[in-house]
């Protein structure tokens, strides 16, 4: 009972992280590279609830690549390699941690135009495209979607 309970936390974690990503992309991009979600930001992006697992903040990377995709790394693994790891630790074996992470199916691509953002993000089948603007101060990425603002460093 524990074990699915620890299961279904790291799915709603991932599910915060994934639903609550803005992101963008393009030919010329100043977000291509990697970023951590900052300040109240990492709190959005579940943080806290990571830190049971020995996850810090600055272990949340989203990285933004030059053909569009966004990839979610959990100290510096993929975050479906992190999750397999996890679930072996609380004591599956791999071939059932397997399992568990082949019904995680998730994709998540960006587009830029000017400072214009787009994400579409698909998790189980269901695909959600998210509208917003960005911009690059520094080693400094805020993202704005729906009047909320996310801001990230870069790593």
């Amino acid at each position: 009972m524990k074990r699915r309970q620890q299961i279904l936390l790291a799915a709603v974690v991932f599910a915060i992280m994934l639903f609550s990503l803005v992101a963008c992309g393009g030919g010329k991009n100043p977000i291509v590279g990697k970023w951590t979600p900052d300040g109240s930001s990492a709190d959005a992006f579940g943080a806290a609830d990571m830190e049971m697992f020995g996850v810090a903040p600055d272990d949340m990377v989203l990285e933004f690549t030059k053909t569009g995709k966004v990839n979610i790394l959990i100290q510096d693994k993929p975050f479906q390699e992190f999750i397999k790891e996890m679930l072996i630790d609380f004591g599956m074996d791999e071939t059932e941690a397997d399992a568990e992470i082949g019904g995680m199916d998730f994709d998540v691509q960006y587009k830029v135009e000017g400072n214009k953002i787009s994400m579409i993000s698909s998790f189980d089948g269901e695909t959600e495209t998210a509208e917003g603007t960005f911009k690059v101060s520094g080693d400094s990425l805020a993202i704005t979607i729906d009047n909320e603002t996310e801001t990230f460093k870069k790593k």
